[in-house]
């Protein structure tokens, strides 16, 4: 499902700790945990005293490291049942970070890119965050005919749970819907669209 040289694919970063930073914030979702252990363990126990660690248990391929970040002395965990409960703490931590906060994400493209979006929002620049890919390498697929979303698919073609059409999945990544993009698998055949609003651009 990858072609290499596509220059649209995010390039992922190894968690280490900022020294620059005055608050550490990181959230990980299922595979992510791991990468998010590795970063605990590389800092200092002033920087975990200053760190709040988010983690959703919802993961695509089943790994869980709740136990282990829960035996982390000296931080801040709150956990998570659901990918969408962790992204409203990232919401809720967000609005009230001061300046000197670092951000650290962990976990599938999709999850990835969604918490990106949410940090772009609140006005986090890219090199206060650091982002490292943990997992399987599911898409998070927005569809070109109806806007709708599709975490998880794994398929070069499937069908658009939004507009049932058979879409084909580009390898082309857009940071700003944090998806790859999904169009008409047969876009040759004459048939109908559904209506679509306009995007902002």
């Amino acid at each position: 499902m990858l072609i290499t040289g596509i220059k649209s694919r995010p390039v992922y970063d190894r968690l280490a700790p900022m020294a620059s930073g005055l608050r550490h914030l990181a959230i990980a979702q299922g595979s992510g945990g791991q990468p998010m252990l590795r970063l605990l363990a590389d800092m200092t126990p002033a920087q975990r005293g200053v760190a709040t660690v988010v983690y959703s248990s919802e993961s695509f391929t089943g790994n869980s490291y709740e136990a282990e970040l829960r035996a982390v002395d000296g931080i801040d965990l709150r956990l998570c049942a659901s990918n969408v409960e962790a992204l409203q703490v990232l919401d809720d931590l967000l609005s009230t970070a001061k300046m000197g906060t670092r951000l650290y994400l962990a976990g599938s493209e999709g999850f990835i890119g969604t918490a990106m979006q949410r940090a772009t929002e609140y006005g986090l620049d890219r090199d206060e965050i650091l982002r490292e890919h943990a997992g399987s390498f599911v898409r998070r697929v927005w569809c070109a005919h109806c806007n709708a979303y599709t975490e998880n698919v794994t398929q070069r073609i499937f069908r658009c749970p939004g507009c049932g059409l058979d879409l084909v999945v580009r390898d082309h990544y857009s940071s700003r819907l944090a998806a790859f993009q999904g169009v008409k698998a047969d876009g040759e055949v004459p048939g109908e669209l559904p209506e679509i609003e306009e995007l902002d651009t």
